[in-house]
């Protein structure tokens, strides 16, 4: 009996750390962030990183545009991912390598490429 209520209690607690944690993430999260840097394969990119903005809401929604290509979804974070999913589109994963209150940077892979976004908050 005791083991079975120790099992309980490590699960528990390791779903609420899970838990807090990706809220914490998620209020740093929360908010405008414009480009500031975008390199592929360790290069700076030729694309126009001043045009990147993403809007993360408080109620899991978000709306993003890459210089006229403007997109809105839903989103959530697991783990050091974060998942959109646009309206009626497939979700889309990006793997978050630094999330602090003034920076964002998102660790990309678009076919074998390997992209490097940060972002600032506006």
């Amino acid at each position: 009996m005791k083991k079975i209520v120790l099992m309980i209690s490590i699960f528990c607690g390791a779903v609420l750390a899970i838990s807090c944690n990706e809220g914490e993430k998620k209020a740093l999260l929360t908010g405008e962030w414009r480009g500031a840097e975008w390199l592929i394969n360790g290069h700076a990119s030729a694309y126009d990183v001043n045009q990147v903005y993403f809007n993360f809401g408080k109620d899991d929604r978000y709306n993003s545009d890459f210089g006229g290509d403007k997109e809105k979804g839903s989103y959530i974070i697991r783990d050091d991912k974060l998942y959109t999913t646009p309206d009626d589109e497939l979700e889309i994963m990006v793997k978050i390598e630094k999330l602090t209150k003034d920076s964002l940077v998102f660790d990309m892979n678009r076919s074998g490429q390997s992209e490097k976004l940060t972002l600032v908050r506006k």
